[in-house]
């Protein structure tokens, strides 16, 4: 469910978000999910958005964030 809020946040060109949510996925499955086509193609297209820098931030800002504050975030956007 987070993977395709992290989409919805890509095509609305909120790539700091995209990357949060991805990050938030991964903490609450413990390990990022390399299995879905679609979290790589999220993560490439936040990070060349973001560049390496600004991508990081976003996804350590992700890991320590609700997901559930996310989630509320991108939808009322």
């Amino acid at each position: 469910m987070l993977v395709g809020i992290a989409d919805l946040a890509l095509r609305n060109e909120q790539y700091e978000q995209a990357a949060r949510l991805l990050a938030a996925s991964a903490g609450v499955r413990g390990l990022p999910d390399r299995s879905q086509p679609d979290v790589t193609r999220i993560e490439d297209e936040a990070r060349r958005r973001l560049g390496d820098t600004r991508f990081t931030e976003a996804t350590q800002e992700g890991a320590q964030a609700s997901w559930r504050e996310l989630v509320a975030v991108t939808l009322a956007s």
